[in-house]
């Protein structure tokens, strides 16, 4: 039987890569999808790579004489969850995700941006962190700054699930009926781990389909041209946070 308490803590993971205390910036812009790392990486000033393992990147550069870390935060709950707490753990104080999510009201277009406020926990990896009442929740003031820069935006409460394709009548109905604007597939382990750190966390999601209309948006101009500017403004965000 096992006698530790825990078999690898994320300490021992980013000791792993060789991470040392300081390497990350006390703000870290994150997205799943490679493009937005890469157009975000492209405002670093001298960015340096931090590491490189377990199918993440993170470089740490200066975007107007601040420091600011830039990586892929994951594409789904168990992945998300993983990166969230190694950047929590390496001293990270603000985290801003950049991801994408579909629309459950048929007001909320394609190429429209959600601000999270809440989350209802549909995913499987937060049950091993809080109770099942637990509800992750973005932090008031940066969701301030962020609409703020943003403008146009709709707030509330997006759902987290791990079954993209079982997004059933069924399943869809009950999430809208418990308050749920969005759905996605990463909010929910990216909020709860930053709420149990007690760091200042938010994410900005990207319309890319509605399920009510079920209009489908994933590669339309719409989606790239809004993309474009939420690295922008996720950007402007950094000049009013102080550090």
């Amino acid at each position: 039987m096992m006698q530790r308490e825990i078999h690898i803590t994320p300490m021992d993971l980013l000791k792993a890569v060789q991470f040392k205390e300081g390497d990350l910036a006390k703000i870290a812009i994150i997205s799943g999808q490679p493009q937005r790392v890469s157009m975000a990486l492209e405002k670093l000033k001298n960015p340096l790579k931090n590491f490189s393992a377990f199918g993440y990147t993170f470089w740490t550069g200066e975007y107007k004489g601040k420091r600011v870390t830039v990586g892929n935060g994951g594409m789904y709950a168990p992945d998300a969850a993983l990166v969230t707490e190694l950047l929590c753990a390496g001293g990270v104080d603000y985290l801003i995700r950049l991801g994408s999510c579909g629309s459950m009201r048929k007001e909320i277009n394609i190429g429209d941006y959600v601000l999270v406020e809440s989350v209802l926990r549909g995913d499987g990896v937060t049950r091993y962190y809080v109770n099942d009442g637990a509800i992750p929740e973005a932090d008031q003031e940066l969701n301030g700054k962020l609409a703020t820069v943003f403008k146009e935006i709709h707030k509330g409460m997006v759902w987290t699930t791990d079954a993209l394709l079982r997004e059933t009548k069924e399943v869809v109905n009950e999430a809208i009926s418990q308050g749920a604007i969005a759905v996605d597939m990463v909010t929910s382990p990216f909020l709860t781990i930053a709420n149990l750190y007690d760091k200042k966390a938010a994410a900005i999601l990207l319309v890319s389909d509605n399920l009510i209309t079920g209009e489908i948006g994933f590669a339309s101009i719409k989606v790239f041209d809004a993309e474009k500017k939420m690295i922008d403004r996720a950007f402007d965000l950094i000049g009013v946070i102080d550090v």
